[in-house]
């Protein structure tokens, strides 16, 4: 009778164990965001789901208007930033199907790049800027300091340093004096973030901006989103932003960014011959850059 007991709790601690492994935990959320299991003769209700929650794989999500969730096992993680009722485990499937590709951390690299190019003089951030417009030099004083900020935060970014990243950009936010100012450090925010896989915040730090299209940062900031969008399946969205801004920008190696995005978009949405010809349309801008290299290997040359 002992023997067997033992057999028998050996057996519930192996499936119990296999099923824990295979449920996911609650990274970021905000909002109104509930849970069902199917499975669950108690959860026939829909039930608030907070961060640390652990999420059996397949449980059904409901995401209000204006909210958004997180989740990861492992290496795997689903973001959904939209409204809507998803079954957990469909996600899992295309965020797994998307991430073997490889063009998502291809295009997460390059747009890292992108992220810490030094900017032009005059920028929102530039120290430049508050001289030349006869500012106190008290501003002249915050706006180089502020400059000290962003050569930082650059410099954190490019040896991958995300985490503190993050604390510096979000401590000398408070300090901007211009709301032009906070909304570039945003951006910079937004983009350790993303760097820090914590892509809900990020696209959340980018929904509080709306960058006029001669900033010098909006390029930067529109792939930014494009990308993270394209990370959370929501393809429909990513070619919303994604076609106009080619149509008004169509040179340079942002563009060719911008149509590695559109393919990525375009085959997430079943269309194959879209997403062939906006490969060749960027690849053609100019074959040699090195997003055009990136191109070449999407395209198998």
């Amino acid at each position: 009778m002992l023997k067997r007991n033992l057999i028998a709790l050996a057996f519930a601690l192996l499936f119990g164990t296999a099923a824990f492994a295979q449920s996911f935990s609650v990274d970021y959320t905000d909002g109104t965001v509930e849970l069902k299991i199917p499975k669950d003769k108690a959860g026939k209700e829909w039930k608030a789901l907070s961060i640390g929650d652990v999420v059996p794989a397949e449980a059904s999500i409901r995401v209000a208007a204006g909210s958004s969730i997180e989740l990861t096992r492992g290496k795997a993680r689903v973001t959904i930033l939209k409204q809507g009722t998803y079954a957990l485990a469909d996600l899992n499937r295309a965020s797994e199907k998307s991430a073997g590709t490889g063009i998502g951390s291809a295009i997460s690299q390059k747009l890292t790049a992108l992220t810490t190019e030094k900017q032009k003089t005059g920028s929102a951030v530039g120290g430049v800027r508050g001289a030349d417009q006869g500012t106190s030099s008290g501003s002249v004083m915050w706006v180089e300091e502020n400059e000290e900020t962003r050569r930082k935060v650059t410099e954190l970014l490019t040896d991958g340093n995300y985490r503190e990243a993050v604390s510096v950009v979000a401590a000398a936010i408070p300090d901007a004096s211009t709301d032009a100012e906070k909304e570039e450090l945003t951006y910079m925010l937004a983009a350790a973030y993303y760097g820090n896989n914590e892509t809900a915040r990020a696209y959340r730090s980018l929904a509080k901006l709306a960058p006029p299209q001669d900033a010098e940062y909006y390029p930067k900031f529109l792939l930014l989103k494009a990308q993270i969008l394209v990370d959370s399946l929501a393809f429909g969205d990513a070619l919303a932003l994604l076609k106009p801004f080619i149509a008004a920008n169509p040179g340079g190696e942002t563009a060719q960014m911008a149509y590695v995005l559109l393919s990525s978009s375009q085959k997430g949405l079943g269309d194959e011959k879209a997403a062939l010809s906006a490969l060749n349309a960027g690849y053609a801008i100019d074959p040699s850059t090195e997003t055009a290299k990136l191109i070449s290997r999407l395209l198998g040359k």
